[in-house]
């Protein structure tokens, strides 16, 4: 089946989900649209994804970059993330959960998410404002439903989501509130002090006083609810990855390769540093 005619068969499915971007109107599928109340068109492309955004994506965050960042996340180096995620998941009593990836790039986290619960029935959707980002996701993933969109003015209807993940993306937390269901859990992960600071230390000899401490305090600020993890291991990169780990970050997007490739090869292994923030509201 070709891409585009899965995506429609999977919106037919979940488009009660979908609100218009435009007119927040509710939406249906006409042949290979979606369409709106008020005739807002949106046409699902070729490659298996929908645009609802009204914008231009940012060009910094092009196919390199997400090609490189699959290829980095499927060789492993996040698995103990995706493993703590997915326990996080099952305690969730609910099957066929509609698990919402917001900022998913070009999906990877939400892939190995997915096949770790596939058992549960899930529904995994990503958005990202990234045009390239949700082409690559379309094209290595087409089991979720992948769209271009404004994480601030997210196109889904309210109380559509069990599960919001936010891995390493900024967070609005109004419109989580407004899109996640009364008892949905929402984990946000943010990098810590050490995370990739081989990385840091090839870019700069000054050394790094990066902290997310004001992240993590507004999310235990709005959530009546929350637990925190610290993940924190080293792990080895092979040849093959080394390039792909410099390419996928945009800690290196004002350096010259070329100057610092001789430091890059002999890059043996990685710091991931990362706080697991977990979320929920109080019942009422």
């Amino acid at each position: 089946m070709k891409k585009r005619d899965q995506t429609v068969l999977l919106l037919e499915k979940y488009i009660h989900l979908f609100r218009c971007p435009i007119c927040k109107g509710e939406m249906d599928i006409r042949e290979k649209s979606m369409l709106c109340v008020n005739q807002h068109t949106f046409d699902v492309a070729k490659k298996g994804y929908i645009n609802l955004y009204m914008q231009s994506s940012p060009e910094q965050y092009d196919k390199e970059l997400f090609e490189a960042r699959h290829r980095v996340i499927a060789g492993g180096l996040y698995q103990p993330l995706h493993e703590k995620i997915t326990t996080v998941i099952k305690s969730h009593s609910q099957n066929k959960l509609h698990i919402l990836d917001v900022g998913s790039g070009e999906g990877s986290h939400l892939h190995e998410i997915l096949k770790r619960i596939d058992h549960i029935n899930p529904q995994g959707f990503g958005i990202d404002i990234s045009k390239d980002g949700i082409m690559t996701a379309a094209k290595y993933y087409p089991e979720a439903i992948w769209s271009v969109g404004d994480l601030a003015k997210n196109p889904f209807q309210k109380s559509s989501f069990h599960v919001l993940l936010n891995i390493l993306s900024p967070a609005n937390y109004e419109e989580f509130d407004r899109i996640s269901t009364k008892d949905a859990v929402v984990i946000k992960v943010v990098p810590q002090q050490n995370y990739l600071k081989e990385i840091r230390e090839i870019i700069s000899s000054e050394p790094s006083n990066y902290s997310n401490d004001e992240t993590v305090n507004k999310f235990h600020e709005h959530y009546s609810k929350t637990e925190i993890h610290r993940l924190t291991y080293k792990q080895e990169i092979d040849n093959d990855l080394r390039v792909q780990l410099w390419r996928m970050t945009p800690l290196t997007w004002n350096t010259d390769y070329d100057e610092i490739k001789d430091k890059i090869d002999k890059l043996m292994e990685v710091t991931i540093d990362l706080d697991i923030l977990i979320g929920r509201h109080a019942e009422d």
